[in-house]
């Protein structure tokens, strides 16, 4: 073999262990090259750069926000529709998927998808943007992208629990401030609205757990309560069944300072459900558990 064979044989040799991620097993030495000499006396070691901790990473917003103020709002109510109409709610929600961290924002009415492919300090401490995209799998330009910008800071475990979120499509960029759910939207909504032990005028005992059960004389079901400020005159509970199955059971309620009203629902027009004139039963909770 030719010296010129050998040195292109040596160039293919060491792209392809780089292409690979590996390092060859034995370097070739240039003639002249002196071997790696030990440091000496007096030498100082080269110093490790210090390790940012002002960083921001789509792993450390991942969870369910919501906005404070309609939470509040719906403490105050235990009804969402009555609570949507005071204050817009607003639910972000960032979960890993693969490789990907998509971000889904909602006002329980529409919602938008996009994927983080970037997050990026901005000039002010605690305050950084977060780079959207419909594909993080390719190259996208600045036009394709949907920046929002996030402020807060981390707790004393290095965990954010509250966010301040300008929002462009519900929120209209104005920040506002998250809460991160902890348990799961689901149960905290059940929680605030109607979760308890009750009784109606005849001794008929009626239940609804944080996690999604209803126990009512008939028998029992999985129950939703249905969030979207659309489509009702009352707020609703409905059974938690797939829509091909048929109409799912509701029913609609009312809070009356501690008493709670359930009504019978027309949805004959699904997009325009209606709640009785009357309530068909009238329930207190029972004795020895407090109001939510």
């Amino acid at each position: 073999m030719s010296k010129a064979t050998r040195s292109l044989s040596c160039i293919a040799l060491a792209l392809t262990a780089c292409f690979l991620g590996v390092a060859p097993a034995v370097q070739a030495q240039t003639p002249g090259q002196d071997a790696a000499q030990a440091p000496a006396p007096g030498d100082k070691p080269p110093q490790k750069r210090p390790r940012r901790t002002d960083r921001i990473f789509a792993r450390d917003i991942e969870g369910i926000w919501i906005n404070t103020r309609y939470l509040d709002v719906l403490r105050a109510t235990r009804m969402p529709l009555e609570a949507s109409k005071k204050v817009a709610p607003l639910v972000i929600r960032v979960q890993k998927e693969g490789y990907s961290y998509p971000l889904v924002r909602t006002d329980f009415d529409r919602a938008v998808l996009l994927r983080i492919i970037d997050i990026q300090p901005e000039d002010k401490p605690g305050a950084f943007r977060v780079v959207l995209a419909a594909d993080d799998m390719n190259p996208v330009s600045a036009s394709e992208t949907t920046n929002i910008s996030f402020r807060g800071q981390k707790n004393e475990q290095g965990r954010f629990e509250r966010l301040a979120v300008a929002e462009p499509t519900f929120g209209k960029r104005k920040f506002q401030d998250f809460v991160r759910v902890e348990e799961g939207l689901a149960p905290l909504v059940n929680g605030i609205v109607i979760a308890g032990s009750y009784a109606d005028d005849k001794g008929a005992e009626y239940g609804f757990s944080r996690n999604g059960e209803a126990t009512v004389p008939g028998g029992r079901f999985r129950y939703d309560v249905r969030l979207s400020p659309k489509g009702a005159n009352c707020s609703i509970i409905e059974e938690a069944q797939d829509e091909a199955a048929g109409p799912r059971p509701r029913f609609g309620f009312r809070w009356k300072g501690p008493a709670l009203e359930l009504y019978e629902v027309d949805a004959k027009k699904p997009d325009n459900l209606r709640c009785g004139a009357r309530p068909v039963v009238v329930l207190t909770r029972k004795a020895g558990e407090d109001a939510k």
